[in-house]
């Protein structure tokens, strides 16, 4: 059995693993982010549990990407639908993190604010940069905007994440 240690690196592993397929591969990674995800749940106790909280938490995230695409925000080539399904499967990975590799900063919130507002929007301006996303503002609205998005949302995921016991959620 991999120590504690072991098991958040290879959290953080995997993420990051996701992340890459998604934005280079898009809808054709999918498959592989799905073994990703899957070997997630063979490495954690309290499946169901963590099933739960990733979907409440990605919904909400993907959530606000909806929105962002729907106000033009986001522009994404050849998509049927709001959304490619890769950005779905990218929140799925990333809340995969929220209890494990990141839990460092579920209870400093204002650490993971202001971390999360520099982080969050990296992302998303690397992946504009990759060709996987357009920006429907210029990059300094666009990195204004994420920036206040993450600061939110980041400590409000990892709050959802960790305020939850089994009673609430099963």
């Amino acid at each position: 059995m991999l120590s504690s240690s072991l098991k958040k690196l290879a959290n953080l592993i995997g993420y990051n693993l996701i992340w890459a397929l998604c934005i280079f591969w898009g809808n054709q990674g999918l498959i592989l982010v799905g073994v990703l995800l899957v070997l997630h749940f063979f490495l954690i106790s309290e499946r169901l549990f963590e099933l739960k909280i990733i979907i409440i938490t990605a919904s909400l995230g993907y959530g606000i990407d909806c929105l962002l695409t729907l106000a033009g925000f986001f522009e994404f080539e050849q998509v049927q639908g709001v959304t490619p399904l890769w950005l779905a499967a990218l929140w799925l990975g990333f809340c995969t993190t929220l209890r494990h590799s990141l839990a460092v900063f579920a209870d400093k919130l204002m650490i993971s604010s202001v971390l999360a507002a520099i982080a969050g929007t990296s992302s998303y301006m690397g992946a504009a940069h990759l060709g996987a996303v357009q920006m429907g503002q210029s990059n300094l609205v666009s990195v204004l905007i994420l920036a206040l998005i993450w600061a939110v949302l980041f400590p409000s995921l990892m709050w959802i994440s960790h305020s939850f016991r089994r009673s609430h959620v099963g």
